[in-house]
């Protein structure tokens, strides 16, 4: 008999169980049928970015959802309202990096739009231009928005492509170079363009001066920089910044200043083929523990056929 009572227990407590998931499977299913009968009440829209510019506004992505203003989806209803094609249909945009479409407590369909950042404008070989932005992605000049003050490139390839090696090391190269010149107040101001030329390497037009920096392969920007400054400080404050023609810094640990009809000897030679009255001048570099030895030539006439080099190394 005791047995008997036990199971009848066990029984009950299980239909009791029984009872409250039906419940609350009832409950669930009329809560879903009531969100899906439900309407939008609105469209709240929020764009990210790193700049002070837009080149996506609100009334772009209401016009790729299909939608006249943020009104348009009141009273429709939720679940005809396909999220997942709306995102993609947003991502499609070259200039969107990341989209979220949701709906929140209130019935709002919320739409979050991360935008891509210009860092560079650049111009091909061919005369089309184009924006690059922080992946390295090429993005379209918007007709109508204000253009925005960046580092230019010119001579550029049509379009480079990460997949493909040598465009990847040049994309790096240029990023690289960019976040130089953003990070440093006085390149940002001095560079006024950067020339990819069609031996593949890069040069420097500065806003002072009439000289050209030969940058080499763009490699080691940060280096190449330091060394360039010391260059500045220690030299073309003294000569004047029109004295050379060129200035190099396309080789390791040294920076060559050519004059106008220069004659171009071996950098890798510990000396210059001319003798100089002036004793080289030793150069504490200030930015880094890096000591330099700049072979600067005394005043020699612009009228003379032959002018020597200043060769900064790297002790």
């Amino acid at each position: 008999m005791p047995d008997k009572k036990i199971s009848i227990r066990k029984v009950m407590v299980a239909l009791g169980w029984m009872l409250v998931g039906t419940t609350l499977l009832v409950v669930l299913i009329a809560a879903i049928n009531k969100t899906n009968d439900a309407n939008c009440t609105a469209i709240n829209i929020e764009i990210k970015g790193s700049g002070d510019y837009r080149f996506i506004d609100q009334s772009d992505l209401l016009t790729i959802i299909g939608a006249k203003s943020k009104k348009s989806f009141n009273g429709k209803a939720m679940k005809s309202i396909d999220l997942r094609a709306l995102e993609s249909r947003i991502r499609k945009n070259l200039w969107v990096r990341e989209a979220e479409l949701f709906f929140n407590s209130d019935r709002e369909l919320e739409i979050l739009v991360k935008e891509r950042t210009p860092v560079a404008r650049i111009f091909t070989a061919n005369g089309a231009s184009w924006y690059l932005d922080t992946a390295g992605a090429y993005l379209p000049i918007v007709i109508g928005k204000p253009p925005v003050k960046l580092p230019v490139f010119t001579g550029m390839p049509e379009k480079l492509l990460k997949k493909r090696s040598g465009d990847s090391i040049l994309l790096i190269r240029v990023l690289n170079i960019v976040e130089q010149l953003k990070e440093d107040p006085f390149w940002n101001a001095q560079v006024v363009q950067l020339v990819y030329t069609p031996e593949k390497t890069i040069e420097l037009i500065p806003l002072v001066g009439t000289h050209r920096i030969l940058f080499g392969d763009g490699s080691n920007a940060s280096a190449k920089f330091r060394r360039l400054k010391i260059f500045y400080e220690e030299v073309l404050m003294k000569t004047g910044f029109d004295y050379y023609s060129t200035i190099d810094v396309g080789f390791a640990g040294q920076v060559v200043g050519t004059r106008e009809g220069g004659i171009s000897t071996s950098v890798d030679k510990n000396k210059l083929p001319y003798s100089l009255t002036a004793s080289p001048l030793q150069v504490n570099n200030p930015i880094s523990s890096e000591t330099a030895t700049v072979s600067h030539p005394s005043p020699v006439s612009t009228t003379s056929r032959r002018q020597p080099k200043a060769v900064m190394r790297r002790q």
